[in-house]
């Protein structure tokens, strides 16, 4: 009986320990930053995301062990900054989250259901990538609390900025224009020579100052159609009708231009050459460029000095 009691006390202490031993091969303890632990799975997992982000092969080595040592700090300094996020009392609700996904969905006008196809594509599931957005809405309020309202920007740093970066701030040239269109649908040579006779005389009418919208008018037997083309860059024209405007003036039509079956008279309703945008007008923009670089900057430094000052012990 003794004999039996002993063997399976054994058995459950082997069966007990099992998994223990099983999870201590395959996850330790990699680090302790302060009072939290980094485990070897999480920087396996971070070295597994790195690689397949950077499209890399995983290297061996000294390389490898680079690149973990690397990537352990990194893992550190994001868990000294969770604790300080904890320590500060910074929350975001879920309603915060919801919010910046519907605003990631209206600045790339997507539904919901065409994110969540991007996230898949990229090996993402919908819900990492929410709580991806809530770690990032949670460190920009870190920023902004430890870090943004000790950062200045002075008007001699903008306008530095500007000088150097003026090609960022020109407008590019841009044209209004009206058409006047006439459909090609016969491929008879009597009749495309009576078409384009017909064209020449609305082209004569409308150099001579006719109403555009009469001359439109006389011609809806054979198709015409026109109006306004709006305001447009020289890129979204078809060549042939950037090079039919090229020389005309404000005001006046160029010659006709035969395009997607069709033959076409342009107007220029007015032209905007490439210009630098005011100083005042780009100011506040630059700013904000600034106050963005140099809160990096100073964020870094912080999570060095975060560092400098936590009891950090490193254990593989």
């Amino acid at each position: 009986m003794i004999l039996i009691s002993r063997l399976f006390l054994a058995l459950t202490l082997v069966l007990i320990l099992a998994p223990v031993l099983c999870a201590e091969t395959v996850s330790r303890v990699a680090a302790v930053a302060e009072d939290r632990i980094v485990t070897t799975w999480q920087l396996e997992q971070k070295v597994k995301e790195f690689l397949q982000e950077k499209n890399l092969p995983e290297p061996t080595g000294e390389r490898l062990a680079a690149l973990r040592a690397r990537l352990l700090d990194s893992l550190i300094e994001d868990s000294l900054v969770q604790q300080r996020i904890e320590e500060l009392g910074l929350k975001v609700v879920d309603a915060e989250v919801e919010a910046a996904i519907r605003d990631v969905q209206r600045q790339n006008k997507i539904t919901r259901e065409q994110l969540t196809a991007a996230l898949e594509a990229q090996g993402m599931d919908f819900e990492t990538y929410r709580e991806n957005l809530r770690k990032q809405i949670l460190q920009f309020r870190l920023i902004a609390r430890e870090v943004r309202s000790k950062v200045d920007v002075t008007t001699a740093e903008i306008r530095e900025y500007f000088k150097e970066h003026l090609d960022d701030y020109r407008q590019k040239p841009n044209v209004t224009l009206s058409h006047l269109s006439f459909p090609i649908v016969d491929v008879n040579e009597e009749a495309d020579r009576a078409l384009r006779a017909r064209v020449n005389a609305a082209l004569y009418r409308l150099k001579a100052g006719e109403d555009f919208d009469s001359v439109l008018a006389d011609y809806e037997d054979i198709g015409a159609l026109g109006g306004s083309m709006g305001t447009l860059m020289e890129e979204e024209l078809v060549p042939v009708f950037v090079e039919a405007i090229e020389s005309v003036e404000v005001g006046d039509y160029s010659a006709i231009v035969e395009s997607n079956k069709a033959l076409h008279i342009l107007r220029v309703d007015a032209r905007v050459p490439g210009s630098i945008r005011q100083f005042d007008d780009v100011k506040a923009e630059i700013s904000n460029v600034l106050l963005e670089e140099k809160s990096k900057e100073r964020f870094e430094q912080w999570k060095k000095s975060l560092r400098e000052e936590a009891e950090i012990e490193i254990r593989i």
